[in-house]
């Protein structure tokens, strides 16, 4: 009997020391570096020069949003854990397929959201969740690396999630044909 009980500890230690490596792996380190990609428009090429942090003041023309072509290509994955008590980032790349700049600020942003859907728990949410912003206003052809955030979920299971754009005052990319990134994925805690 006691060689049983052995046993057991034993194989509960390995399966908790797996589970703690797979926790430790999965969580994603927050990344504070956003690169944005564009074709012929370096500031060597065009003479300007911006302060670290400034952005190149652009005029915008009105756009009719419901005539408007309206896409975009979303790229990463999704990972298979995250914390219910962190702020988790999943870092994705995006291109803009649409007729239209994606402007990162003021009226008629379009940001970086996620839907949610509980798969063993009764917790979803398709409008209020993080919002992550553009580093920059995004032209049509450019493609653009961001973190975004995912920290609204709080109740430990399995969740679909879905990275969608949205037009600020709009509507959701998805609800207009835009395919999302979509993953399945446990959110558990991340407290030691």
């Amino acid at each position: 009997m006691v060689s049983k009980m052995s046993k057991a500890k034993l194989l509960i230690t390995g399966i908790v020391s797996i589970l703690a490596f797979f926790i430790i792996s999965s969580c994603a380190p927050v990344v504070e570096k956003v690169d944005v990609e564009r074709e012929g428009t370096s500031s060597e090429e065009t003479g300007n020069t911006l302060e670290e942090g400034a952005q190149e003041p652009e005029d915008f023309e009105v756009v009719d949003y419901e005539n408007a072509v309206i896409g975009a290509e979303i790229t990463g994955y999704i990972p298979s854990y995250l914390c219910t008590d962190a702020d988790n980032y999943v870092k994705i790349q995006i291109t803009n397929t649409s007729d239209f700049t994606w402007k990162c600020s003021g009226k008629d942003r379009v940001c970086i959201g996620y839907h949610y859907y509980g798969q063993n728990v009764d917790y979803s949410d398709y409008d209020k969740t993080a919002r992550t912003l553009l580093p920059d206003n995004l032209r049509p052809g450019e493609t653009t690396t961001v973190e975004v955030l995912i920290n609204d979920i709080t109740h430990e299971g399995f969740y679909v999630i879905q990275i969608d754009l949205v037009l600020e005052g709009h509507f959701w990319f998805s609800s207009k044909g835009v395919p999302v990134l979509e993953g399945k994925t446990y959110f558990g805690s991340c407290a030691e």
